[in-house]
C-alpha cells in the first residue's frame, strides 16, 4: 500500500505545477509604462485597468518607470521574472529605441527579440502642432519659414529617436529642412513645452494634443499616417501634402520572451476583451485615440514587417543626421 500511496503522492506533486500554471493570474498584475506621466501610454493603460480587472478577475496595477525614454523601464521588465504578473505597455518606442542603439554600437539594457508582443491595441497618426506664435498655418508654411529661418524652429520630442523625432526627421529629410531639436522625456512634457512657447513645434501623439486644439492653444498642421484619420478629416497629411512622411503611433503589451505559454494566452484573451469593452473605447474616442486591436494569426507577420521599415527608416535619419 505504501508504494501506491507514494506513487499518487509523486503525482499530485507532479499534476500542482501544470494547475498553478492554468490558474494565472493568481494575484496581484503590474503594468509598467516606461514613460512619464500624461502621454500616449499612460491614457491608454490607465484607460485598460478596469477592462483588464474585469477580464482577468483580479487586481491590476500600473506603475510608472519613466527614464533614458523609456529605457530604463524597458530594460526593468526584460530582467525581470518572466511569469507574466509585470509586463510592459509602450508606444512603438519601445522598438525605436534598441533598433537605434543597435545602429549606433549602443546597448539598451534590451532588444525586441527579449520581448513577444501580446497585442496591438491601438494605432494612430501623430500630430503636427505648433504654437499659436508661429506664423505658419499649413505644413507648406511651415517648410517655408523653416527655410527663411534654418536652425531657429525648436521642436519637442518623445526623446532622441523617439516617435516625434523619428516623424520629424522624415520630414526634414524630405522637406529639406533644419530644425532644432529639444528632447523630452515623453510626450506629456514635450506638449508642455510647446503649451509655454519654449519649443514652438511637435509631432504628438492625438490623445496628448488634440485636448489643447478647440481652445486655440495650438495650432494643427498635417497629420502622419497613411490616411486621414475620421476625427481629422479636414487635416492633410504629410504625404498629401507633398512629403515623404508616414508614420504611426502604435500601442501594444509586451511580455519577457520566456513568459510561459499560458500566461500569454490568458493576456491575449484578456486584451482581446478589454480592448472591445465599450466603456474603454468610448473614453479612447473623447481624446481622439483610435483603439485597433491586432492579435492572433495577423500580429507577427505585421510586427515582423513593422520593425524591418522602422530599422530602415532609423539607418536613413542616422545617415542624414551623420552629414548635418
Amino acid at each position: 500500500m505504501i508504494p501506491i500511496a507514494a506513487g499518487i503522492a509523486a503525482a499530485l506533486l507532479a499534476q500542482a505545477p501544470a494547475q498553478a500554471q492554468e490558474a494565472f493570474p493568481a494575484r496581484l498584475v503590474t503594468v509598467v509604462n516606461p514613460n512619464a506621466p500624461g502621454g500616449t501610454a499612460d491614457i491608454i493603460t490607465r484607460g485598460m485597468t478596469e477592462p483588464l480587472q474585469r477580464a482577468f478577475k483580479q487586481s491590476v496595477i500600473t506603475v510608472n518607470r519613466p527614464g533614458a525614454g523609456g529605457a530604463v523601464g524597458g530594460a526593468a521588465v526584460a530582467s525581470g521574472p518572466a511569469d507574466g504578473y509585470t509586463v510592459l505597455l509602450n508606444t512603438v518606442t519601445h522598438v525605436l529605441i534598441p533598433i537605434t542603439d543597435r545602429f549606433l554600437g549602443k546597448s539598451s539594457g534590451y532588444t525586441p527579440e527579449d520581448y513577444v508582443l501580446l497585442a496591438r491595441i491601438t494605432a494612430d497618426p501623430l500630430l503636427l502642432v505648433v504654437h499659436p506664435s508661429l506664423p505658419a498655418k499649413s505644413v507648406q508654411e511651415f517648410v517655408a519659414l523653416a527655410r527663411r529661418r534654418p536652425g531657429e524652429i525648436v521642436f519637442s520630442s518623445t526623446g532622441h529617436y523617439g516617435s516625434g523625432h523619428v516623424s520629424m526627421a522624415m520630414l526634414m529629410r524630405s522637406a529639406k529642412i533644419d530644425l532644432l531639436h529639444s528632447p523630452f522625456n515623453g510626450a506629456g512634457p514635450g506638449i508642455v513645452a510647446v503649451l509655454g512657447g519654449h519649443t514652438q513645434s511637435f509631432f504628438a501623439p492625438s490623445g496628448v494634443a488634440s485636448p489643447h486644439l478647440p481652445s486655440g492653444r495650438l495650432r494643427l498642421l498635417a497629420q502622419s499616417g497613411p490616411k486621414r484619420v475620421p476625427a481629422f478629416s479636414d487635416t492633410p497629411t504629410a504625404k498629401e501634402a507633398g512629403y515623404d512622411v508616414e508614420f504611426s503611433l502604435w500601442t501594444g503589451y509586451f511580455a519577457p520572451v520566456k513568459t510561459p505559454a499560458p500566461a500569454v494566452r490568458a493576456w491575449q484573451a484578456a486584451l482581446r476583451e478589454a480592448a472591445a469593452d465599450p466603456k474603454f473605447k468610448a473614453s479612447m474616442e473623447k481624446v481622439n485615440v483610435t483603439v485597433d486591436h491586432l492579435g492572433g494569426d495577423a500580429l507577427k507577420p505585421w510586427y515582423d514587417a513593422e520593425l524591418k521599415r522602422l530599422d530602415r527608416e532609423i539607418r536613413a535619419i542616422g545617415k542624414i543626421e551623420a552629414r548635418s
